[in-house]
């Protein structure tokens, strides 16, 4: 109930407001029309231009045809028939050039500095994504579900889903098999009788849920058993139970796979009008880019092209490098995509925006670093498994106790040198529970004290087994395989630089592929004898590949354990690879940060031994230096 002290200073708010949105309202209706006079302006300029230059041509035409320098010619000879002059003037007339190819019919439009209108109708060729069938994340949870196209899709691998259809067809479906909880989001109500649906489900003992994206309202939500909001609403507090529950990602949806002509355009902007984004819209033409919705003002009339259906526009997003994010949702779901996002809090001025839309659209390193934390932020806490999660927990008071997939890093070593730094590599990683596995290749080292100082490094699951140095390195990797626990096994080198998110940033991939060996293909190489950090395979990322990095290769347990490696000292990993391709066995490169390859300058440190210039020829260098800060932040 409203405070009688407080009604007039809320009504008076509420006329203010109002007289804000009039003026917003007319100031917009006036710049439309200024742009449309502009456009008018700049046609009859183009007109005038064009009747001008035609005018110019036909005097030309004239001054050119042969009859009339013949006749000025011949005038000439009359008047003084001796004069060499004359003559000259006859044999120029004779020899006159053609006249000029006439101008268009059609006045030209004047230059502007945008895309062709042709190249954003292209994006009409983007086929539609196709949306997985599964896995179910919750199987025993049944939810029946009124949802945006978008919500509906996201939510729908969470648990198994009623979406329930337009009209009166509700009853039927709900009788038929009776779900655990409704949950509704306002933006796909459609026709559909809230209350009614929502009264029923509570004579029937089903809980319900509103989760208010910004369409909601407090007379709908006052009928639900719990409200759920993306951020303030008005109503806050007037509803018993209102939780905070963000937008968020579908990683089998959302994720950074990549798609044909992989950032072929510079720039997107995606979704209807909102007059805050202005301070990014104003320098986006310049910088060729493409608006996506609808409501704009006639002034971007030749940048937009109209919404996309849904499955499009997630394959649309992909031809983009850089998006400009109006809705959360979209910036949530670009960042599962690998894209990088720049939304209109993030600047305060037109000048600055410009500066980060160019630094961004000029600098890929910048980009894509900025792309993969932004991922990384997102699998870490703002998917829709996180989300669905908080809702059943708030209206079943359900956990998902379901523990994290353990791991187990197989690392065979054979110089006692480099035991202690690949120990406190491995113990730098934040994945937990993660086992390391040591193979000790003919070293003469106490195991009992290479367990303990890997478990003073902070690992507590740690096996150390000693292997003859006569075996082959293959047949070391199998007794690691043999004794590794964990539900994924990777391969660790021991003089290898591995970040603290390697296996944490390997892991989600599992979840958004079909993949069972996921690694790095595109990777950073320091050439230690011209101290250069070389980026090899540039492009091979987020992507299907035949081949991985020895070095860098987290699989299913129960696949490795399957084909284990050829008993062979070298090239394992690629009869590895070979046997998985001919088995139909998917192999996923992910991305090329947190593992930097040494290449010493002694060669003979090196199983494998190429060429300097042989590592140049397929990679790009990018600095000098190792830049650690860069690569495995």
């Amino acid at each position: 109930m409203t405070d009688p002290v407080l009604e007039p200073a809320l009504a008076e708010a509420e006329r203010e407001r109002d007289e804000r949105e009039r003026q917003i309202e007319h100031l917009r209706g006036a710049l439309s029309d200024m742009a449309r006079r502009l456009g008018d302006a700049d046609r009859d300029r183009a007109v005038q231009a064009h009747r001008a230059d035609r005018a110019e041509w036909r005097a030309e035409r004239m001054r050119r045809r042969r009859w009339w320098r013949l006749g000025d010619a011949v005038s000439a000879l009359r008047r003084r028939p001796l004069s060499p002059a004359s003559y000259g003037a006859l044999r120029a007339a004779l020899r006159a050039r053609p006249a000029p190819a006439p101008p268009p019919d059609e006045p030209r439009p004047p230059r502007r500095p945008e895309v062709r209108v042709a190249d954003t109708e292209l994006l009409g060729d983007v086929p539609p994504l196709d949306l997985p069938d599964g896995p179910v994340a919750r199987p025993g949870v049944t939810a029946a579900v009124v949802a945006s196209p978008p919500i509906a899709a996201a939510l729908r691998y969470e648990w198994r889903q009623l979406d329930v259809p337009p009209g009166r067809g509700w009853r039927a479906l709900f009788e038929a098999e009776l779900p655990d909880l409704l949950f509704v989001e306002p933006g796909g109500r459609g026709d559909l009788p809230l209350e009614e649906i929502a009264g029923w489900c509570r004579e029937h003992g089903v809980p319900t849920a509103y989760w208010d994206t910004g369409d909601g309202t407090l007379e709908e939500a006052r009928h639900f058993d719990h409200v759920f909001a993306t951020g303030d609403r008005p109503y806050a507090g007037a509803v018993g139970g209102v939780h905070e529950l963000p937008y968020a990602a579908q990683p089998r949806i959302h994720n950074p796979m990549r798609g044909p002509d992989q950032g072929r355009y510079p720039l997107l902007y995606e979704g209807h009008y909102d007059p805050a984004a202005e301070v990014l819209l104003g320098p986006a033409p310049k910088l060729g880019a493409h608006f996506h919705g609808t409501g704009f003002p006639h002034l971007y009339r030749q940048r937009v092209v109209p919404e996309l259906p849904y499955e499009q526009a997630l394959a649309a997003r992909k031809r983009y490098q850089v998006i400009i994010a109006p809705h959360p949702r979209l910036a949530y779901e670009a960042a599962a995509a690998g894209i990088p996002t720049v939304e209109p809090a993030a600047v305060e001025d037109a000048a600055d925006a410009t500066r980060l839309l160019r630094a961004l659209l000029a600098g890929p390193e910048m980009r894509d670093r900025q792309a993969h934390l932004a991922l990384r932020d997102v699998h870490a806490a703002h998917t829709y498994r996180h989300r669905v999660g908080t809702v059943l927990e708030t209206v079943l008071g359900t956990r998902d106790d379901t523990p994290p997939p353990s791991v187990s890093l197989v690392l065979p070593t054979c110089r006692a040198e480099q035991i202690g730094p690949a120990i406190e590599r491995a113990a730098r990683q934040v994945w937990r529970p993660l086992q390391l596995v040591i193979v000790l290749h003919g070293v003469p080292v106490d195991p009992t004290l290479v367990e303990k100082r890997a478990r003073d490094a902070g690992l507590d699951d740690v096996v150390v087994i000693e292997a003859d140095a006569a075996l082959p390195l293959g047949a070391c990797l199998n007794l690691g395989v043999e004794a590794a626990g964990g539900a994924y096994i990777g391969k660790m080198d021991d003089d290898e630089l591995y970040g603290p998110h390697y296996v944490a940033d390997l892991l989600p991939a599992f979840g958004y592929t079909d993949a069972a060996v996921v690694g790095k293909l595109a990777h950073y190489t320091h050439l230690a004898s011209i101290d250069a950090m070389v980026l090899r395979h540039p492009g091979q990322e987020h992507r299907y590949v035949n081949v991985l990095r020895g070095g860098a290769l987290l699989a299913e347990g129960g696949l490795l354990r399957e084909y284990r490696f050829a008993e062979v000292g070298r090239g394992e990993d690629t009869d590895l690879f070979r046997r998985l391709r001919a088995d139909g066995v998917l192999v996923y490169a992910a991305d090329r940060y947190s593992f930097v390859t040494i290449r010493h300058a002694d060669p003979e440190r090196h199983t494998w031994r190429p060429s300097d210039l042989e590592l140049l020829a397929d990679g790009r260098v990018l600095h000098y230096g190792l830049a650690e800060r860069h690569v495995l932040f």
